[in-house]
């Protein structure tokens, strides 16, 4: 596992090489706000380097405790360097290929939430989405990616959230991107407690 690399965090989202979704204080601060504590398990399905990730537990380290945040990321062949980089490997499960789920014991009773950060198949998030027990899912991703994702995350659940991209602190994304909260149809959505920055 590599260092995380010394960001400026801000209230302005910014671009590292090593993420796919800009980064902000105001997104770490949403997450937080949005998935549920521990001891339930969240999975970032498709977690790549684990930037987000692993400065996501930087900043909430209660989180870490006893898998309750986990990457999920695809195997490279033999001889190559994992794609993670970033999160301890404690946090990382490894899937054959990008079509393959972790075993249903991982992807078990206490698994609550969802993050996808910029996904590439609505069917493999569709397949996620038959856990039983998943109440909340946030998806991150490109705005030209909506149409083909969010019809399978409304077949799901409500959306909580439509397009959160600025917060009473700043901009959670930037303008080309969007997050969205879903949760399980009928769920109680709680009162969002963003912390200050």
């Amino acid at each position: 596992m590599n260092p995380l690399p010394k960001l400026d965090l801000t209230l302005t989202p910014l671009r590292h090489p090593a993420s796919c979704v800009s980064l902000s204080l105001p997104l770490l601060n949403l997450l937080d706000a949005v998935l549920p504590k521990p001891p339930t398990t969240t999975f970032s399905v498709g977690s790549g380097t684990g930037l987000l990730e692993a400065l996501f537990l930087a900043r909430y380290p209660h989180r870490a405790s006893a898998g309750s945040f986990m990457g999920i990321e695809v195997a490279t062949p033999k001889g190559t360097r994992p794609v993670n980089r970033f999160l301890p490997q404690d946090n990382v499960i490894v899937v054959p290929g990008s079509w393959a789920l972790p075993d249903d014991e991982l992807l078990g009773n206490d698994t609550e939430a969802l993050l996808f950060v910029y996904p590439r198949q609505p069917s493999l998030v569709k397949a996620y989405l038959n856990s039983q027990n998943v109440k909340v899912v946030v998806w991150i991703g490109p705005k030209c990616d909506l149409d083909a994702f969010v019809p399978t995350l409304l077949d799901w659940g409500e959306l909580d959230q439509e397009g959160i991209e600025e917060d009473q602190t700043g901009k959670v994304v930037e303008g080309g991107e969007a997050i969205m909260v879903f949760r399980r149809k009928g769920e109680i959505v709680p009162q969002l407690e963003i912390d200050k920055i």
